[in-house]
């Protein structure tokens, strides 16, 4: 016990002294004069639902605000957040002190950059947020969107750390250490990572790049953290999966090649198991070009899911469930591009997505999906118009044991368009959702939305709008419409953004 308690008190007064020199050596920086003031920002965002009369809900806000300061090596960010909150508990706050207690969500970094021309380090401390390949550790589960006309195909490694922003959630306390070692000092330039939270989690990764032609290279990473596990499914439970909250071991691997006509991402992850057996999880992304013809393909798959008990293939270093065994995509477009002065292009493509599930049920039963996304869309330098339909989560076989697990099979019909002036900008765009009836008791759901967009540069203005309709059985349900405004300013020295936003439920 003495043991245990010598650690974590060590832990922390190892995290204060971290964040302690940090701040003082960003202050340090600051007095000397040695970093160049470059911006102050700061941000409010608030929204307002104010339902109609016939409404039994109450009026309510919900705002966001904060500030940073920006120099030439060093920044500083510190944000606060009011839940969403009716207006009598604002108004029944007994004097300031009792609306400062209705705030919460207070998220703060710094951020100081090193030795940016001979051996450049980045230190990151406070509400930190991991991304990158800590989120693919964290949750190994494949994305299930479809995008028919994807453009980027990015290649994206170690932890990601950010600072925190208006719109982020509070995350644990924690340090973290960037540095890059440059092509001069050895013959593959090498960056690495590392980070620890207040929690105890930690991860560290390093990748290297390997050029064989201006045109064809190969980077490697490799990713390693110990995370505390626990389980938060009831699921689990239900299915004798239940297991005791533990520090995990995880390790991630990531390869990356790119040529002129083929670019291929593989990734290999291992996973310390609570169970008997490890997991090991295994993921393909490709993409292939030729001519005004490419194609995207990939591959999910966990070979160790069959050791694993079935309502738990593998949980990741988040304590998420990866009810994903199997997926597969693939995804051809074709892009034609006109002759003119506004390089207008047209593209096309569609998107097929197949991918095996478990349910989180009492009986684990294995559901096979489809979704099918296809989209058509003109692009030019002024003006943007594109259409897209989808045919979503379309069960090809398994039967589901309760009507809560059955797939949720819709079809959706967009249009958006996108204009771009001189002195304004403006969008547009329409949903309709159809979600079939599944069995003979169901009804029938219908969903309109529109949403619309200016914004006036001369006057830092912008305006959105939009609204929203929910039929049952061609009866409306249910109905809202929301609008907002945002200003912002930008000068040499100072930037800020004010937003306001309503909610107003109509039904």
């Amino acid at each position: 016990m003495k043991k245990k308690w010598f650690f974590y008190n060590s832990f922390y007064t190892v995290r204060r002294f971290l964040f302690v020199c940090l701040f003082f050596v960003s202050f340090l920086h600051l007095c000397k004069g040695e970093s160049l003031f470059n911006y102050l920002e700061y941000k409010w965002s608030s929204v307002f639902t104010l339902p109609a009369w016939v409404s039994e809900k109450e009026k309510a806000v919900s705002a966001s605000t904060g500030l940073k300061l920006s120099f030439r090596d060093v920044e500083l960010r510190g944000y606060v957040t009011l839940p969403k909150t009716e207006f009598s508990d604002i108004s029944s706050a007994e004097g300031i002190s009792g609306k400062i207690e209705l705030l919460n969500d207070f998220r703060y970094g710094a951020g100081l950059s090193l030795f940016k021309k001979t051996f450049p380090v980045t230190l990151k401390a406070g509400h930190n947020i991991y991304s990158k390949s800590v989120s693919k550790i964290r949750n190994p589960s494949p994305s299930t969107a479809a995008n028919p006309l994807t453009k980027t195909f990015a290649f994206s490694t170690g932890n990601g750390a950010s600072l925190p922003v208006l719109s982020s959630s509070v995350q644990p306390l924690s340090f973290s250490v960037n540095f890059s070692i440059p092509e001069n000092l050895l013959a593959v330039p090498v960056s690495g990572d590392f980070f620890i939270t207040e929690d105890h989690d930690s991860a560290a990764s390093i990748a290297g790049k390997f050029e064989f032609s201006r045109f064809v290279y190969v980077q490697q990473s490799f990713c390693a953290g110990r995370f505390f596990i626990e389980n938060q499914s009831s699921a689990l439970k239900k299915n004798y999966a239940d297991f005791s909250g533990d520090f995990f071991y995880s390790f991630l691997s990531e390869t990356a090649f790119q040529s002129p006509v083929l670019k291929l991402h593989l990734y290999c992850g291992f996973q310390e198991s609570p169970y008997e057996s490890d997991s090991v999880w295994l993921k393909m992304e490709g993409r292939s070009v030729f001519k005004i013809f490419l194609v995207d393909f990939s591959y999910f798959f966990i070979p160790t899911s069959r050791y694993s008990p079935k309502a738990a293939p593998l949980i990741g270093a988040s304590s998420s469930v990866c009810r994903i065994v199997e997926q597969a995509s693939v995804n051809p477009q074709l892009v034609f591009l006109f002759d003119d002065k506004n390089s207008s292009l047209l593209r096309a493509g569609v998107c097929a997505l197949e991918n095996w599930k478990v349910t989180s049920t009492n009986v684990p039963v294995q559901l096979n999906t489809l979704k099918i996304r296809g989209a058509l869309a003109f692009e030019s330098r002024f003006f943007n118009l594109r259409f897209d339909f989808t045919d979503a989560d379309r069960l090809l076989s398994g039967e589901p044991p309760v009507k809560s697990s059955r797939p949720d099979n819709y079809q959706c019909y967009s249009l958006s368009s996108l204009f771009s002036g001189e002195n304004c900008k403006s969008s547009f765009s329409f949903f309709f959702y159809r979600y079939p009836p599944f069995y003979d008791s169901d009804v029938l759901k219908e969903t309109f939305s529109s949403d619309v967009n200016l914004a006036f540069s001369k006057l830092n203005l912008s305006f959105k709008g939009g609204g929203e309709a929910v039929f049952k059985d061609r009866e409306i349900y249910s109905a809202s419409v929301n609008m907002g405004l945002n200003y912002a300013v930008k000068t040499s020295f100072f930037r800020s953004s004010l937003m306001v936003s309503f909610e107003m439920p109509v039904l």
